[in-house]
């Protein structure tokens, strides 16, 4: 039982103590590199929107070319 107030506190002092850290570097932190972050963030996000696409051109290429009816009768297990 002891073992488990200890672990339940470990755990609230390690999520305290990473919330103040974020802050604390979000406010010692240039906006330059911020605003880089937010860049790079941004170029990958539409990186991986330009592969989705991609993707999904490709399949319904594959489709046409194989002949499969894009029917969507089956269940979608994502």
């Amino acid at each position: 039982m002891k073992r488990i107030i200890w672990l339940i506190v470990g755990i609230a002092v390690g999520v305290y103590a990473v919330t103040r850290l974020k802050k604390r570097a979000q406010l010692l932190a240039p906006d330059s590199v911020q605003e880089s972050a937010a860049k790079l963030s941004a170029a990958v996000r539409h990186f991986g929107d330009q592969v989705r696409e991609g993707m999904a051109e490709r399949e319904t290429e594959l489709r046409d070319a194989l002949g499969i009816e894009t029917t969507n009768d089956r269940e979608d297990y994502r």
